[in-house]
């Protein structure tokens, strides 16, 4: 499977849906918080500027859509 990160604050709602799909699925993912330097640092490498922001792989999917999110996922395996 590929690696997933999610780019993620405190209060952002469609931050905790995307976590909560994630473990409902039981995909693991490294969860960053951009309030912390690393992360916001992380966070500035993909080139956005809010969140949330899931790598998935080499592809970056700005915002939370699980349509699109399962896509990228599942291309290529």
């Amino acid at each position: 499977m590929k690696r997933i990160t999610l780019f993620t604050q405190k209060n952002c709602a469609h931050c905790k849906d995307a976590q909560q799909y994630m473990k409902t699925k039981s995909y693991p993912f490294r969860l960053v918080d951009v309030a912390s330097p690393q992360g916001r640092k992380e966070l500035s490498r993909t080139g956005a500027r809010s969140v949330p922001v899931i790598k998935i792989g080499d592809s970056v999917l700005m915002g939370w859509n699980m349509t699109k999110f399962e896509k990228l996922l599942h291309d290529n395996d």
